[in-house]
Protein backbone atom coordinates (compact mmCIF):
# COMPACT_ATOMS: atom_id res chain seq x y z
CA UNK A 1 0.00 0.00 0.00
CA UNK A 2 1.31 3.74 -1.09
CA UNK A 3 1.37 6.07 1.56
CA UNK A 4 0.83 9.47 1.73
CA UNK A 5 2.30 12.43 3.99
CA UNK A 6 -0.43 14.31 5.38
CA UNK A 7 0.84 17.47 6.39
CA UNK A 8 0.02 19.19 9.55
CA UNK A 9 -2.95 20.96 8.89
CA UNK A 10 -4.42 18.11 6.88
CA UNK A 11 -3.84 15.52 9.84
CA UNK A 12 -5.37 17.71 12.48
CA UNK A 13 -8.88 17.81 9.91
CA UNK A 14 -8.81 14.12 9.24
CA UNK A 15 -7.76 13.58 13.00
CA UNK A 16 -11.20 14.99 13.82
CA UNK A 17 -13.01 13.17 11.11
CA UNK A 18 -15.81 11.32 13.02
CA UNK A 19 -16.65 8.98 9.93
CA UNK A 20 -15.78 8.90 6.10
CA UNK A 21 -14.21 12.01 4.62
CA UNK A 22 -14.06 12.63 0.91
CA UNK A 23 -10.79 14.01 0.34
CA UNK A 24 -10.50 17.07 -2.60
CA UNK A 25 -8.18 18.69 -4.41
CA UNK A 26 -8.16 22.80 -4.89
CA UNK A 27 -10.92 22.53 -7.43
CA UNK A 28 -13.59 20.50 -5.34
CA UNK A 29 -12.45 17.64 -7.18
CA UNK A 30 -12.53 14.30 -5.21
CA UNK A 31 -9.14 12.62 -4.97
CA UNK A 32 -9.84 9.80 -2.86
CA UNK A 33 -11.80 9.16 0.39
CA UNK A 34 -10.39 8.58 4.36
CA UNK A 35 -12.09 6.82 6.43
CA UNK A 36 -10.76 7.00 10.24
CA UNK A 37 -9.73 4.08 12.53
CA UNK A 38 -11.47 4.20 15.92
CA UNK A 39 -10.75 2.20 18.77
CA UNK A 40 -14.10 1.15 20.96
CA UNK A 41 -13.20 2.37 24.44
CA UNK A 42 -13.81 -0.23 27.47
CA UNK A 43 -16.98 0.15 29.41
CA UNK A 44 -14.33 -0.53 32.07
CA UNK A 45 -12.54 2.77 33.82
CA UNK A 46 -8.83 2.31 35.17
CA UNK A 47 -9.80 2.06 38.41
CA UNK A 48 -12.67 -1.13 37.66
CA UNK A 49 -9.35 -2.93 35.65
CA UNK A 50 -7.07 -2.36 38.37
CA UNK A 51 -9.21 -3.62 40.85
CA UNK A 52 -10.30 -6.61 39.07
CA UNK A 53 -6.14 -7.26 38.80
CA UNK A 54 -5.95 -7.34 42.09
CA UNK A 55 -8.63 -9.04 43.11
CA UNK A 56 -6.75 -12.15 40.14
CA UNK A 57 -3.69 -11.62 42.40
CA UNK A 58 -5.09 -12.44 45.35
CA UNK A 59 -6.87 -15.11 44.54
CA UNK A 60 -5.56 -16.85 41.40
CA UNK A 61 -7.53 -19.79 42.20
CA UNK A 62 -10.54 -18.09 40.61
CA UNK A 63 -9.41 -17.80 37.67
CA UNK A 64 -9.41 -19.71 34.29
CA UNK A 65 -7.13 -21.28 31.95
CA UNK A 66 -7.30 -20.01 28.22
CA UNK A 67 -8.28 -23.47 27.42
CA UNK A 68 -10.94 -23.31 29.81
CA UNK A 69 -12.12 -19.79 28.12
CA UNK A 70 -11.79 -21.61 24.42
CA UNK A 71 -13.87 -24.25 25.25
CA UNK A 72 -16.44 -22.03 26.54
CA UNK A 73 -16.09 -19.90 24.00
CA UNK A 74 -15.94 -22.76 21.41
CA UNK A 75 -19.41 -24.42 23.30
CA UNK A 76 -21.52 -20.98 23.26
CA UNK A 77 -20.52 -20.48 19.46
CA UNK A 78 -22.14 -24.58 19.23
CA UNK A 79 -18.65 -26.01 18.09
CA UNK A 80 -17.40 -29.26 19.85
CA UNK A 81 -14.51 -28.00 22.04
Amino acid sequence: MTQILADAEMAKQLQGAEGPVQVVDDKGTVIGLYTPIKFPHSPYSREEIERRREETRKHPENGRTLTEIMATLKRLAGEQP
